[in-house]
């Protein structure tokens, strides 16, 4: 239980920091929503992209952990798919349910919970895992939101959910960081490298920040009580899922139990702005993000 919540103190810390500055007139709801744009269309990207080009054959030869993890995907899709069919709630707020199914914090939360609890070696299958999965983990859950959004599988919903797909700065970084892997094949200098890396770093803070701005202690228990279910999905559920698919799809136990441990992880950060960028509830998408954190205490021990 102590190390569960010394792994999320840190995020705590920086949201609260957003929360201060917002309330003592420093930061205003305008500079929020520019920071978030900032994080959306430059940060996030960047980050994206490197994890892209360090896909290599040697990763998608496991097809086993492959099927097992879109597989999973897509059984934590329809569980939040099936929970919002019986909610109320406008279909901004529905289309945020569905998306953050799958969006797990991976990177600020999932990274360090490898490290604590298998240390440094660890990394090895934390990067593979990465690898593999961040191209459906934007992809997926963006089209899961959209057509939620936009009102199901529609020729017309389709014809504006790859509209926004295609004007998603996530997923292009990800289609143009596999045709880079596979037309060029070269690493990128190295003073591109280090300058997408410090503009993909800055995306940890900001995010944060911005999810700070956003919160009203007082309204906590209020927050539960709305987003309850998403919770159960992102924080029970989806393990429980991976950890039966991998039953038919057995793969290396070092990848299975990465897996499984950064898919227990609240809701991610960016998962926020992204929302709010892509028009659905971006309110409700960040009172989940800081409900999922603080509930995290309780459940990550238990996973």
């Amino acid at each position: 239980m102590l190390g569960g919540f010394l792994l999320i103190l840190p995020i705590m810390c920086c949201i609260m920091t957003g929360w201060g500055l917002k309330r003592v007139g420093i930061l205003n709801d305008e500079g929020g929503l520019q920071m978030g744009r900032v994080v959306f269309y430059v940060a996030a990207p960047c980050l994206v992209f490197r994890i892209t080009l360090s896909v290599s054959a040697r990763d998608l030869g496991d097809v086993n952990f492959v099927l097992a993890l879109y597989g999973g995907y897509l059984g934590m899709i329809l569980c939040a798919w099936l929970s919002e069919r019986f909610r109320r709630g406008d279909a901004r707020c529905k289309a945020a349910s569905v998306m953050m199914a799958i969006r797990s914090n991976n990177m600020f939360m999932g990274m360090p919970a490898v490290v604590m609890l298998w240390g440094e070696g660890a990394l090895e299958y934390y990067g593979r895992f990465m690898a593999l999965s961040v191209a459906g983990f934007e992809i997926f859950s963006a089209v899961s939101g959209l057509i939620v959004l936009h009102g199901g599988l529609r020729k017309d919903s389709l014809r504006r959910v790859f509209r926004s797909l295609s004007r998603n700065p996530v997923v292009l970084s990800i289609v143009v960081g596999a045709l880079w892997n596979v037309g060029v094949g070269l690493p990128l200098p190295r003073w591109l490298d280090l300058s997408l890396k410090i503009l993909g770093d800055l995306g940890t803070g900001l995010a944060l920040i911005t999810l700070g701005m956003k919160l009203k202690p007082g309204e906590l228990r209020r927050d539960l009580l709305q987003v309850w279910p998403d919770m159960i999905v992102r924080l029970i559920i989806s393990p429980l899922i991976l950890a039966l698919v991998f039953r038919f799809f057995p793969s290396q136990p070092e990848m299975v139990k990465t897996c499984i441990l950064v898919m227990a992880m609240p809701v991610a950060m960016n998962t926020f702005p992204m929302a709010e960028a892509m028009g659905m509830d971006g309110d409700y998408t960040a009172r989940a993000v800081m409900v999922s954190t603080m509930l995290s205490v309780l459940t990550l021990p238990l996973v």
